[in-house]
């Protein structure tokens, strides 16, 4: 009798305990929301759409969320960086959030059944939010993005033009490096395309193991038909002085970047090129933007790679399985992050992550620049660095 009251007693700790481990629920479907003004369009907030969004401030006061189910959870996808608002509880609990950079984010409840989000001064400013969701109790889902800040000081940097080049040039450089290798990677997004594309970026991002925060440069994404009409429209100091802001703030080792002629010729990407090119020199020149050299120093790349730089080439074999996703590959995983995140860009059915063998296959670099010596095995973008990941040198 004591063996089973025994064995009974373990089955049901073990059962608590997977419990208490569930994932939390997504409980939106049963949850009423309700605004002080612009309720025609609260639906937005539920369609599971990124390309609109739901208006709060301008006089439209609180969003109040009200559920019979208790709420430990709301994971909220702003239209823009969000300003300070208040998060009250229907009990009189109030948290208050300061402005963030981050458009999408987590915030811990403590089961209540109803909350309002209070923008801070109305003072005319947009409080635009594009989705809600609303968890029940458990562990925080593992789809939640709850990010970290940018990486300080980075191993390696990944400077491209749009949201989506990141897979289809660079295919499964993110997820190797970033999270199979465990490295410190910085993607930097050259040009801001926009609320929906900013949001499809971070979704794919986060797919591929990314939990550091990205950067998303200041310019306006318009098309250039060559790298000089990319300087024309985006500004040949002003994009120069992003760049060696970026290599001096985060001092990565290695950065990595597009091809010289653009891929297929957009000027954008050339100009990212170009941009690292300038940038070898610049980032530890003291003369030049003396505001960023005296916040963060002068830095020296170790090394730059460009897309199908056809000197000093290597290959990489984004085809091998990695631990960190269940054995699938850095191309697949490349491929269905475009296919399942990237929706607004499936319009240009041109548009694909270069395959091994295509003639921009984003297996294929070029090391321009090295201070470290050449490569050898051609198979690794960090060769002949010293970086360290877990007390083990690489």
């Amino acid at each position: 009798m004591k063996k089973l009251l025994f064995t009974s007693a373990l089955v049901c700790t073990l059962l608590l305990c997977a419990g208490a481990l569930a994932d939390a629920a997504d409980i939106t479907a049963s949850v009423r929301l309700e605004a002080t003004g612009n309720t025609r369009l609260l639906k937005r907030l539920t369609d599971r759409r990124f390309d609109r969004a739901w208006q709060g401030g301008r006089g439209h006061g609180a969003l109040t969320v009200r559920s019979d189910i208790p709420m430990y959870g709301l994971y909220v996808i702003w239209e823009e960086s969000p300003r300070a608002f208040t998060l009250a509880g229907g009990s009189g609990s109030a948290t208050e959030y300061g402005d963030s950079a981050f458009l999408h984010q987590y915030y811990p409840l403590n089961g209540e059944k109803e909350i309002r989000l209070i923008p801070e001064n109305d003072n005319g400013k947009h409080f635009g939010i594009k989705e809600i969701y609303v968890l029940g109790e458990g562990e925080v889902p593992s789809w939640v993005q709850r990010w970290e800040p940018t990486w300080e000081d980075a191993d390696l940097m990944l400077l491209f033009a749009h949201p989506d080049d990141e897979v289809l040039f660079f295919g499964g450089l993110l997820p190797y490096y970033g999270t199979e290798r465990g490295l410190r990677v910085v993607p930097v997004v050259l040009t801001d395309a926009g609320s929906q594309r900013s949001t499809e970026l971070l979704n794919c991002l986060w797919s591929l193991g990314q939990r550091h925060y990205p950067v998303f440069g200041p310019f306006r994404d318009v098309y250039a038909w060559s790298l000089k009409d990319a300087y024309a429209k985006f500004g040949k100091n002003k994009t120069t002085r992003f760049l060696v802001e970026q290599l001096r703030r985060f001092k990565p080792e290695v950065l990595v970047t597009h091809d010289v002629g653009g891929e297929y010729g957009h000027g954008a990407h050339r100009l990212c090129a170009d941009l690292a090119i300038r940038s070898l020199n610049l980032s530890s020149d003291a003369s030049f933007d003396g505001e960023s050299y005296a916040l963060y120093g002068g830095h020296a790349l170790q090394k730059l790679y460009l897309h199908l730089y056809r000197e000093n080439s290597l290959v990489m074999d984004w085809d091998q399985p990695l631990l960190s996703f269940g054995g699938r590959t850095g191309f697949e995983l490349a491929e269905d992050a475009y296919g399942s995140f990237h929706l607004s860009q499936h319009r240009y059915e041109q548009y694909r992550v270069e395959p091994r063998d295509s003639k921009y296959s984003s297996y294929r670099f070029g090391l321009y620049f090295s201070s470290v010596g050449p490569d050898v095995q051609k198979n690794d973008l960090m060769e002949n660095t010293e970086i360290v990941v877990g007390g083990q040198g690489l």
